[in-house]
């Protein structure tokens, strides 16, 4: 009897397997939907491709026992899922809070399943071919629309922001098994491309930075030093030009010294203005927030419909959850962050640790100005499953818990998913 309760184990586990390598495709399959424009007719793809991978992932979750080291790295989470459905009793619109708590709850689940892709599968190959197809599309379509509406994913489509915050998911995932420094310089053009093409400031310089801290561009610290300095050069030049000026600021005799000043005269698109106000208001329930969802209410009411969300994802969590949900939510990502670099420098042959620890940084910086934890199918759902890649494969090295002490650092012995 307990044989056969163990071969059935076994099958679920093995199905599970071919259905969560399937699962993870098609999160990063779903970026190139979020880019079909059809927001001419009333229908915006964003919304439903979070939706799907919802009841995707979670169909999925609620079918398969889950590795016990899996459930335990996304505790902090979710304490912040726990926490955020509380607050859903004093939230503005208890149907945008069930909503924005669904969104949140799509990371988790891509996380979990990330552990669950079978170990003898190469699927840093395979994710990385998905996303070269995706920034292929994507650059079909700048060159289908852009001569036509003037930009591809610009407002008359409805996919400008976010398309430029998933591009810097689809650069890090498509050159994780790069060999080639020049592939990764093509790969990050393309990229930098598409979010220049919306005229996304905080985007086209974290893909900059994504490209210069790349494993793959193989170039020792000179070289890099070199590129970033080509980089320098080359913001100074566009920055002197008519159309930069009027995109960044709103004096033609402003410079790029007016925007380390925090100068008046830099466009910040109305951000200056909302933050000041929406912090004041959040700041009457420091510890316990406002409640799921009541941010996005907050801005429109605070800047007078000019601004649907914060762009400040900093705010937003302190908002909606205070002080007790931010510290959750944040320690997450900063834990997954330093067990995901401490992987990178420690196992150098492997780029899925950095890839992962990239992505969290860039988090980090489109949190200061951008909606990034909104931008489920763009954004968190991809990067949630390479974080759940990287602590897999640390946990099967004996690196999760731990940190190997040999001289030489040599890879510690394999551990056994649990």
């Amino acid at each position: 009897m307990s044989e056969a309760l163990s071969l059935d184990r076994v099958a679920v586990w093995r199905q599970a397997d071919s259905r969560s390598l399937r699962a993870i495709v098609f999160v990063f399959a779903a970026i190139g939907l979020t880019l079909i424009p059809l927001t001419p007719f009333g229908f915006f793809m964003s919304g439903w491709a979070w939706l799907l991978e919802f009841l995707v992932l979670v169909l999925l979750i609620i079918s398969t026992p889950l590795p016990r080291s899996a459930v335990r790295c996304l505790l902090p989470y979710t304490l912040f899922l726990l926490y955020a459905s509380s607050t859903l009793s004093r939230t503005g619109s208890l149907q945008k809070g069930i909503a924005t708590l669904a969104q949140y709850a799509v990371p988790a689940a891509a996380y979990l399943v990330a552990w669950l892709v079978p170990a003898h599968v190469d699927v840093q190959r395979t994710l990385s071919k998905t996303c070269l197809l995706v920034l292929a599309f994507a650059s079909l379509l700048i060159a289908v629309f852009t001569p036509v509406l003037g930009s591809p994913f610009g407002d008359r489509l409805g996919g400008g922001r976010p398309a430029t915050v998933s591009a810097v998911v689809l650069f890090v995932v498509a050159t994780l098994t790069s060999k080639s420094w020049r592939f990764t310089l093509l790969v990050g053009g393309v990229t930098l491309t598409i979010a220049m093409s919306t005229g996304a400031r905080m985007a086209s310089a974290v893909v900059i930075i994504m490209l210069l801290t790349s494993p793959s561009l193989g170039l020792r610290w000179q070289g890099r030093v070199f590129v970033t300095a080509l980089f320098v050069l080359l913001i100074l030049f566009v920055s002197q030009t008519e159309t930069f000026k009027q995109r960044f600021f709103f004096s033609e005799e402003a410079s790029l010294i007016d925007v380390v000043t925090l100068s008046n005269d830099v466009n910040t698109s109305g951000r200056r203005e909302l933050w000041p106000n929406l912090q004041q208001v959040c700041s009457r329930t420091p510890l316990t927030g406002q409640g799921i969802g009541v941010a996005s209410q907050l801005s429109i009411m605070l800047s007078e419909g000019e601004l649907s969300q914060p762009h400040n994802d900093y705010l937003r969590t302190y908002c909606e959850v205070g002080f007790t949900g931010t510290v959750f939510f944040w320690a997450f990502f900063l834990w997954a962050a330093f067990r995901s670099w401490r992987g990178a420098f420690v196992d150098r042959g492997s780029g899925l640790h950095a890839a992962a620890g990239q992505l969290i940084i860039a988090l980090l910086i489109f949190a200061i100005t951008d909606n990034a934890i909104i931008y489920t199918a763009q954004f968190m759902a991809p990067m949630a499953v390479i974080l759940g890649l990287s602590d897999r494969a640390l946990l099967r090295a004996g690196r999760l818990w731990t940190y190997p002490t040999s001289p030489d650092r040599s890879p510690a012995p394999r551990a056994t998913v649990k």
